[in-house]
């Protein structure tokens, strides 16, 4: 494959994740496709033509075309980014199969752990016959509020982040084509670095279960800065150390303060209280 810039972004999956995407990539400069199969989520920013970003970087994030018919979504784009989470990644992978065409890349945001695994086999399983890339990013680069179906406001954007491609010796052809995209990642030598990295099923998971009770009465609270008490970080810290140590044994270099530590956020400027604010993983 020849090397290319890349221009033209094609966003599959419309939910917070998706749009955030649009406006962050809108505001930059990239021509932009989102793609959803509940036109609900599509109809008004379809109608305005875009996102209205609050902020000091805000301004409007045109988006070309804002479909549910994948084809049009992904034609001649030249990175795919889909953000439709974990469990649904395989099937949106057999879908893109029959439509991909050669030297465009495929970027899972977030790649969870072994995402590009299982689309780059449900991608074959498909008969997909196109030389494409796949990469993922160990997680999801912003925070945002959203106000409305075509309104948002940022509240963080992360200052360190991984992607990687499987498999491994891709990355060196892919990632100047996603770094304009992402200034803030960083290249990752393979997937085993993004994939434990990964933290989510440490700390959401834990956070989750230790707060069962105020989930389960219907309570509202700040999720870190509420929920993260003085035994959940000691949980939190007990979950990292096996996952520190299994990827040290696999010789997978990550940072194991943890993915949503100081590595990842300014603490303090967000008012939801980040994790940065009260759990920094060592």
């Amino acid at each position: 494959m020849t090397e290319r810039s890349t221009e033209t972004v094609a966003i599959i999956g419309a939910g917070i994740g998706g749009l955030y995407l649009v406006a962050e990539l809108g505001i930059a400069g990239f021509k932009l496709r989102l793609h959803d199969i509940d036109d609900a989520k599509l109809a008004e920013i379809r109608a305005r033509g875009g996102v209205d970003v609050e902020g000091e970087r805000g301004g409007f994030a045109a988006v070309e075309r804002a479909t549910t018919d994948l084809e049009p979504a992904v034609d001649r784009a030249d990175v795919i980014i889909i953000v439709t989470g974990g469990n649904t990644q395989a099937m949106v992978a057999r879908s893109l199969a029959p439509l991909l065409r050669d030297a465009q890349v495929i970027l899972l945001i977030q790649g969870n752990t072994g995402g590009s695994l299982i689309v780059r086999q449900a991608l074959d399983d498909a008969g997909c016959r196109a030389e494409i890339d796949v990469a993922e990013m160990d997680n999801y680069p912003y925070s945002c509020w959203r106000l409305g179906q075509s309104r948002i406001r940022p509240i963080v954007r992360k200052h360190w982040l991984q992607i990687a491609t499987f498999p491994g010796n891709r990355i060196g052809a892919v990632f100047p084509r996603l770094s304009s995209l992402f200034p803030e990642a960083v290249a990752a030598p393979n997937i085993l670095c993004t994939g434990f990295t990964n933290a989510n099923a440490m700390l959401h998971v834990a956070d989750c279960v230790a707060n069962a009770g105020r989930i389960e009465s219907g309570d509202s609270y700040k999720f870190y800065a509420e929920g993260v008490t003085p035994s959940v970080a000691r949980l939190y810290e007990a979950i990292n150390a096996e996952r520190v140590a299994v990827a040290a044994a696999l010789k997978a270099f990550f940072d194991g303060r943890g993915q949503d530590g100081r590595t990842r956020y300014h603490p303090g400027n967000d008012d939801r209280g980040t994790p940065g604010d009260r759990v920094c993983l060592h």
